[in-house]
């Protein structure tokens, strides 16, 4: 059986890198040519490589419910490249996407413009709006200041606009946000918080992630900085920079400084888990987020690691890689009583 992890997850990135660039439909011979050396220049590159490749061959030869040979194959191969392009994208394009443009959240009239004004002060307003997920769904929502807000599986948050501040209060589950440029607010721009039983969390332009899990909140950040406040805890904020993690538990414990790179935090929010030497006990706890079943891992797999991007879109994705990881690892799937899947060492 071959090697389900590259040497090192720099090698991985690397050869990810070059799948999606030679499968973008765009790479000429020299590109060939070019990852064609890299792969010849040390044996661990050409091992990375052809984990990227083995893993999207098992995920290309799962087939769908429904489906019918060859379209069907082509169709998954498709996903998995999208898969691996979601992935490259999350180095390549920090900075790159823009907001959508800004819409006033309150607009007074040349006449009558000062008499708005003072019942305003008078009788603040806000503006609230719900959204939730389902097991198994995500959600992308665009917000009148052009902030992008994607809800991943069972989730739900409340929206809280007003003329001086703009909150969102995470009630269950996880979100990522990408904070807009919020150019038509009245006052200027107005601050931004992301709100938790254990933290507030004070975007200052920026895309971070934010997921309740376990009695506690975990920040990832992408780009930019937050400032973080947690509650029952009275020093400063803790100021988290682009490529950091925090857990907040929300007791006079100070926020911890997480570094795990075995996980993509934010690849969800393009349709993507895509793992690195990750544990396959902890891989099996992000895939049952997205399962109406009970899925676990036994204790006699749980230090196998996994490798690989693993598609979310298209029908029965927790299903599509669960094969995936039957092909690719000493493991067996068995269903037991109440249809709870169990993964073990074969």
């Amino acid at each position: 059986m071959k090697a389900a992890f590259p040497p090192s997850s720099d090698l991985l990135d690397q050869a990810i890198a070059w799948a999606v660039r030679l499968g973008s439909g765009s790479a000429d011979s020299k590109a060939h040519d070019e990852c064609d050396a890299w792969r010849a220049a040390h044996p661990s590159h050409e091992q990375a490589w052809q984990q990227v490749q083995f893993v999207e061959d098992a995920f290309r030869q799962v087939p769908r419910i429904g489906g019918t040979g060859d379209r069907l194959g082509a169709a998954s191969g498709a996903l998995a490249h999208g898969a691996l392009q979601a992935a490259g994208r999350m180095r390549a394009q920090q900075g790159r996407r823009r907001a959508l443009g800004a819409i006033g959240v309150l607009g007074l009239a040349a006449t009558g413009g000062v008499i708005g004004l003072f019942v305003w002060r008078e009788q603040p307003w806000e503006q609230r709006t719900d959204y939730a997920t389902a097991v198994g769904e995500r959600k992308r929502v665009t917000l009148s200041d052009g902030t992008e807000l994607n809800l991943n599986t069972g989730s739900e948050v409340q929206v809280v606009f007003s003329p001086r501040s703009r909150r969102i209060v995470l009630r269950r589950g996880e979100l990522f946000v990408r904070t807009g440029a919020d150019g038509g607010a009245l006052f200027g721009h107005r601050a931004f918080w992301v709100e938790t039983p254990h933290a507030r969390f004070e975007a200052l332009g920026t895309r971070f992630g934010v997921r309740e899990q376990d009695g506690q909140t975990r920040l990832s950040m992408t780009e930019g900085r937050v400032a973080i406040h947690a509650t029952g805890n009275s020093v400063q904020p803790v100021v988290a920079q682009a490529g950091d993690g925090y857990i907040v538990r929300g007791d006079a414990t100070p926020p911890q400084r997480v570094v795990d790179r075995s996980f993509e935090p934010d690849a969800w929010t393009d349709g993507a888990l895509v793992a690195r030497q990750m544990r396959l006990d902890a891989f099996v706890a992000e895939l049952a987020r997205y399962h109406g079943t009970p899925l676990v891992c036994d204790a006699n797999a749980a230090s196998l690691r996994v490798s690989g991007v693993f598609q979310l879109n298209g029908p029965d994705p927790v299903g599509r890689a669960l094969e995936a990881l039957v092909r690719t690892l000493p493991v067996r799937l068995e269903q037991g009583t109440g249809g709870t899947l169990t993964i073990s060492r074969r």
